[in-house]
């Protein structure tokens, strides 16, 4: 995902893994490419049913950024494939519709005294009110930290959680698979 960090090594004092050319560049697979999964259709000729078709309001296809998510949302995030800190990551979501930006976030790590800071856009793919497909680039007005972060293009989710959180998780192998619980902040 453009903006993400790649995994941090604290043992040796190095930030491993962030440098182009380095494992996290060597090991993209096919998740920077992938594309938001889409819900199954019933086959040729039949009916959906009212669940198939959408009746639940929450997930009928969203043309816009829904309202629940405007605002911004912060939380730590943590690398699925090595279970390592992430750094924070800030969401800023603002109203759009789908194909548009509706989203700029900023993740920021600090060890060993280097503070890295990685930027990003999100447009909006698409979603639902509860769901949303997020397609994340690097944002061309605000620089990251030269050469420690990803500049790939990564597909995202945030889900609403029931107890008011935003769930983030990214398909970015490269970046760790990057996974965290974002809080609703200064709104």
């Amino acid at each position: 995902m453009a903006g993400a960090l790649a995994a941090v090594t604290i043992g040796t004092g190095l930030l491993d893994g962030l440098f182009p050319g380095g494992d996290a560049d060597r090991d993209r697979g096919s998740d920077a490419a992938a594309t938001p999964s889409r819900s199954a259709s019933p086959p040729a000729g039949e009916k959906p049913t009212p669940t198939e078709s959408g009746a639940d309001a929450s997930e009928a296809p969203a043309a816009a950024l829904p309202k629940a998510y405007v605002g911004t949302w912060k939380g730590p995030v943590t690398e699925k494939t090595t279970g390592q800190p992430h750094g924070t990551l800030t969401a800023v979501f603002t109203e759009g519709k789908r194909g548009e930006q509706v989203v700029r976030m900023s993740t920021t790590i600090s060890q060993l005294g280097i503070t890295v800071t990685c930027n990003s856009v999100g447009t909006l793919a698409s979603g639902t009110a509860e769901e949303l497909n997020i397609r994340e680039a690097t944002d061309p007005d605000r620089p990251s930290t030269p050469g420690l972060c990803t500049t790939t293009e990564a597909d995202l989710v945030f889900r609403l959680a029931e107890d008011g959180t935003l769930d983030y998780r990214s398909k970015e192998r490269a970046a760790g698979l990057p996974y965290g619980k974002l809080t609703r902040s200064g709104d």
